[in-house]
């Protein structure tokens, strides 16, 4: 038996073709034939590398949350405290074109029943990004930004509503995601200006 020789760069063609497809019609709607179609290739080199539609989701799933964190990552290189959990959370929001995709693909899968798709949720990335957030707020009281004793628990939360909130808005309303993304930056902009007045330093 030949072996089967994978490219993983055709791979991840397949990959980001499923996803754009994701992105427009959801994933009931994105069957191998039509990856296939999208990426220029034949039904039988999709199948060369996914052994089915399940498997093929999980990619799409990963790769989009992928792009969500580098996006965090590059924009809090460097940085810490306040302004990189600022920025960290300004990356996750859909205010550009990849990002807004990003959304759509992940309001495309909260439908599905659970089991349905395997890894890669926005559940995990939420965490990931929670993770990044809490060590940058909590860089933030070291450095005198915040308050001592600050719930960073509940303010993780807070972010974390907002940010999945004007993410379900913006990515189920392309018409008004101009509106939105205006919206979105004085909100945050706002509540970041607000945590920075909880400072209690002396002379502030």
């Amino acid at each position: 038996m030949s072996r089967r020789v994978r490219d993983p760069q055709s791979r991840e063609q397949l990959v980001e073709a499923a996803w754009r497809l994701v992105a427009l019609h959801g994933p009931a709607a994105t069957t191998l034939r039509a990856v296939a179609a999208e990426a220029g290739v034949t039904t039988g080199a999709v199948t060369h590398y996914f052994e089915d539609k399940a498997e093929l989701m999980a990619a799409v799933l990963r790769h989009n949350s992928a792009i969500a964190t580098e996006r965090v990552l590059a924009a809090i290189e460097g940085r810490r405290g306040l302004a990189a959990a600022e920025r960290a959370t300004l990356a996750l929001l859909p205010l550009d074109e990849v990002r807004f995709r990003c959304w759509q693909v992940w309001l495309a899968f909260w439908s599905q029943a659970p089991g349905q798709v395997r890894g890669g949720s926005f559940l995990e990335g939420y965490r990931e990004w929670a993770d990044h957030v809490a060590r940058h707020l909590a860089e933030a009281i070291e450095d005198g930004e915040l308050p001592e004793g600050l719930d960073l628990r509940y303010e993780i939360n807070v972010l974390g509503t907002l940010v999945a909130g004007t993410g379900l808005l913006a990515g189920s309303d392309e018409a008004g995601r101009s509106q939105m993304q205006r919206r979105a930056r004085r909100i945050f902009g706002e509540h970041f200006a607000a945590l920075k007045g909880k400072s209690t330093l002396p002379g502030v």
